[in-house]
């Protein structure tokens, strides 16, 4: 016994991922393959609806609207207690993107000269939608650049300045694996009066994350990637003090503050008069309603089989994994592109031959290694001048995964 709980029943956690008796699956970062427990409970929200919706009934139906049921609110319990955060402080989402329109063209006030921070590691998805809000509104674009696949502080520094509004980073980035030191990224933007943006989807799920530690004011995920969840779910997190300041050009009626609740069956039903109250006092309030019911109830799923493997666990066995296949890639003579220092990416690795062909023969060669040969599943992947192939090293996954990579690569080096 290790003391580690995913060291210590590792055969059977490797069992609820049926797909790896038949892949190598080093591919966390792009999609992750589907968990017995969450499909399990994805399907039994449709056999619920199957044997009737009742929702008229006075008493909820359990596969009613997924944020009429007692598991969106589980949902929010489990992912705010997971992130150390407050349960009003966070609300269920999708991917990153969708709230992301939100919170850039509804919840902020832009004004010409602000400006905003990103970096050219940065996932486009957000700096697609900044684009557009700089012609707009003739705000800035301040872009940092990597050195050797590092954000550094210093340069963070450097360009945010009293009119920067906004910060925006990847917790861990997509590309090459760095991994912020966010806690120091808050401390120098609020130094500023700056807010910080974190997009945790390639970080949430693989390693540990304390929000109240790290200051930050707002961070979106989804659940489909390091999450082991489905597609379809996810959460968006935000600090209570700058809920409070954000009046969001949004509004969704199911979370209107009605004193009793949805006033539909009123005598005095008015379709002004009764809806004339304020959004909710939470995250709610940003809620776009866009998680459907069978992902909701795998989200859950996914959420207590998290409690019960434990976080720590997994970010312990992820790093530990991600250290083995850096030296395993560095001993056959491939370049490590993402940074090596532990402290600096945990098991999202990207490297190269060193010849961009044979990186490209060697990832079509993976989807099919040869006769009777189980396929490895990786991804390609390049940004700001580093990258190449990915390789992820999940909670699952095994230092015999990693050698069967090594091998096929050291055959086409």
């Amino acid at each position: 016994m290790t003391g580690n709980y995913i060291d210590d029943h590792i055969e059977d956690i490797r069992a609820e991922f049926k797909m790896l008796d038949h892949w190598v699956y080093l591919n966390a970062g792009d999609q992750m393959i589907p968990g017995n427990y969450w499909l399990k409970a994805a399907r039994e929200f449709y056999d619920f609806v199957e044997a009737g919706r009742m929702e008229d009934i006075p008493v909820a139906d359990v596969a009613s609207h997924p944020f009429l049921i007692a598991s969106w609110d589980e949902c929010i319990t489990r992912a705010a207690r997971m992130i150390n955060a407050h349960k009003d402080e966070v609300t269920n989402s999708y991917r990153p993107s969708i709230m992301a329109n939100l919170i850039l063209y509804n919840m902020m006030d832009w004004e010409a000269g602000d400006n905003v921070v990103f970096t050219d590691l940065g996932y486009p998805s957000f700096i697609y939608i900044m684009q557009d809000i700089s012609k707009r509104y003739g705000v800035e674009l301040r872009m940092v650049r990597n050195v050797g696949g590092e954000i550094l502080m210093e340069d963070m520094e450097k360009v945010i300045d009293d009119n920067t509004k906004l910060v925006i980073i990847d917790r861990t980035t997509a590309f090459c694996g760095f991994t912020y030191d966010v806690k120091e990224v808050c401390r120098i933007a609020h130094a500023k009066g700056a807010l910080v943006l974190d997009d945790a989807i390639q970080a949430f799920g693989a390693i540990n994350i304390d929000v109240k530690h790290d200051d930050v004011d707002m961070m979106v995920t989804g659940a489909y990637k390091w999450q082991c969840g489905p597609e379809g779910a996810g959460f968006f997190y935000i600090k209570r003090e700058v809920m409070d300041r954000i009046d969001a050009r949004f509004r969704n009626y199911i979370w209107a503050d009605i004193p009793g609740g949805i006033p539909f069956a009123d005598k005095d039903h008015d379709t002004l008069k009764s809806w004339d109250y304020p959004p909710v006092n939470n995250a709610n309030q940003f809620s776009q309603d866009v998680t459907i019911g069978p992902a909701l109830f795998g989200w859950n799923a996914t959420l207590k089989f998290y409690e019960k493997i434990g976080i720590h666990n997994v970010e312990q066995r992820v790093r530990r994994l991600g250290t083995y296949a850096i030296d395993r890639l560095q001993d056959i003579g491939c370049r490590v592109t993402s940074p090596t220092d532990p402290k600096k990416r945990h098991g999202l690795i990207t490297y190269t031959t060193g010849d961009y062909d044979k990186d490209t023969a060697f990832f079509q060669r993976t989807s099919a290694p040869g006769r009777c040969m189980r396929p490895i599943k990786i991804s390609m992947r390049a940004l700001g001048g580093v990258g190449n192939l990915r390789v992820c090293t999940h909670f699952f996954n095994t230092e015999d995964d990693i050698d069967y990579l090594i091998d096929l690569q050291k055959q086409m080096m």
